[in-house]
């Protein structure tokens, strides 16, 4: 997952420094990132919980040990003989997103730059497949690259906050209308 985190910021990176479109393959690294991000959100709010494993010896591991594991992608049984939740809902997420990639298969991104005004970023933007970049800047999935008035940033930023399910963020609050 780490793999389409910084595929994605060196997106946002070339969106940052002038890319005014995105093409087929910025597309798809875009509707990866949506969907982790999407369903990060919606296991956060539903966590897997950790599974027994019958038949399986487990092992005591030191938490050093467990860390070192975790970080080169390799999963464990601990030696209640439960497999922790989070590997089980890495592997769905994965699956997911593979799934909502075949699902979003041709459809574009559109750039969307405010004219006046900042975006609020929402925890989650649920079913909505929108993508905040910066301030000023947002992925939208279907619209057309474009740059937008203060009234529909108004609304977008009304629509964030309706879906967040815990917290809105922003830059400075007070530049963004509603």
């Amino acid at each position: 997952m780490k793999d389409i985190e910084d595929e994605f910021l060196a997106l946002v990176e070339q969106i940052a420094t002038g890319l005014e479109s995105l093409g087929d393959h910025q597309n798809r690294i875009a509707t990866k990132f949506f969907a982790l991000w999407s369903l990060r959100a919606q296991f956060e709010q539903n966590p897997t919980s950790d599974q027994f494993i019958s038949g399986v010896a487990g092992e005591s591991l030191t938490t050093d040990q467990q860390e070192r594991l975790e970080k080169t992608g390799v999963a464990y049984i601990r030696a209640d003989q439960a497999m922790p939740g989070r590997f089980l809902a890495g592997l769905q997420i994965q699956t997911r997103i593979d799934y909502l990639c075949v699902q979003f298969q041709g459809m574009r991104w559109g750039i969307v730059k405010a004219n006046e005004g900042e975006f609020i970023c929402p925890d989650t933007f649920g079913q909505l497949a929108a993508i905040p970049l910066t301030p000023t800047v947002c992925l939208y999935l279907g619209h057309q690259d474009s740059t937008i008035p203060k009234l529909e940033v108004a609304t977008a930023n009304r629509v964030a906050q309706q879906l967040s399910r815990k917290y809105c963020i922003a830059r400075d609050f007070a530049a963004c209308p509603l």
